[in-house]
């Protein structure tokens, strides 16, 4: 039997300060739950609502860890779940621990991102075309929020993950004598010339404002990914996508 307290600490989970406190994240959703553990991720407990626990894909998800498993009424699981789509399953697991950068050859570093649904899609892509590292910078969205992790779908255990307080310092150290410093810009080479060095740490920032001052200086290779001449309206990749492109043109270059 969960407690209304316990149902209330776990509600609590959508503030980063409690999430930090405790060294856990908030898990939503059958499929949120099977890519995290299908990536190796430490679950803490399983809720669901006593509707979900006669599924059988529930059935097999709580069969798949040793945490605890509470079977609550659905108004309570609603009151933890920060979503419509819940399927009835909420689950606590613990963060991923902190990646050390100094042996990563291949880095995304995020500047200022700031919608969940990109930073998840970027971790996700990192995770997929293998990248050593994520480093978050100040401005970007947690990486450890509910709506990053859905995005991310398991890709957080994937990929070493990095919160940078200071992400211009982060990268200085990180490069060394032989790293280089990529970042999308507006008005650098053209991403299908680019080649990416063995050590390469590429930046990508907000669609509002781009890369910061500081980063922006670091950069050894700004790469753009240029348009059709046809456009009109549209100014500009979305962040997730512009990522997209150039992780895989990193990973195939590097």
């Amino acid at each position: 039997m969960l407690s209304r307290a316990r149902l209330h600490a776990i509600s609590q989970l959508s503030r980063r300060r409690e999430r930090d406190e405790q060294g856990v994240l908030l898990l939503e959703g059958v499929r949120s739950v099977e890519a995290a553990l299908d990536a190796g991720a430490d679950l803490v407990e399983l809720v669901v609502s006593a509707e979900a626990a006669e599924l059988p894909r529930v059935h097999a998800l709580a069969a798949r860890t040793a945490a605890p498993v509470h079977t609550v009424a659905t108004r309570d699981l609603d009151r933890i779940s920060s979503v419509e789509t819940s399927q009835g399953v909420v689950a606590v697991a613990r963060q991923p621990s902190p990646a050390d950068l100094s042996a990563a050859r291949r880095v995304l570093a995020l500047d200022g991102v700031q919608d969940p649904g990109n930073v998840g899609t970027l971790v996700r892509t990192a995770a997929w075309f293998g990248l050593d590292a994520v480093v978050a910078g100040p401005g970007t969205a947690d990486l450890f929020s509910p709506k990053v992790v859905r995005s991310a779908m398991g890709g957080l255990w994937d990929v070493p993950l990095v919160r940078a307080a200071d992400l211009a310092e982060t990268l200085r150290a990180w490069r060394g004598e032989d790293g280089r410093v990529a970042g999308a810009t507006m008005d650098g080479q053209d991403a299908a010339a680019w080649q990416p060095a063995e050590r390469t740490a590429l930046v990508v920032g907000s669609e509002g404002h781009g890369l910061c001052p500081e980063v922006t200086a670091l950069l050894d290779d700004p790469i753009t990914i240029p348009g059709s001449p046809r456009r009109r309206g549209a100014e500009s990749l979305n962040v997730g996508v512009a990522g997209g492109v150039l992780l895989w043109r990193l990973a195939a270059g590097a």
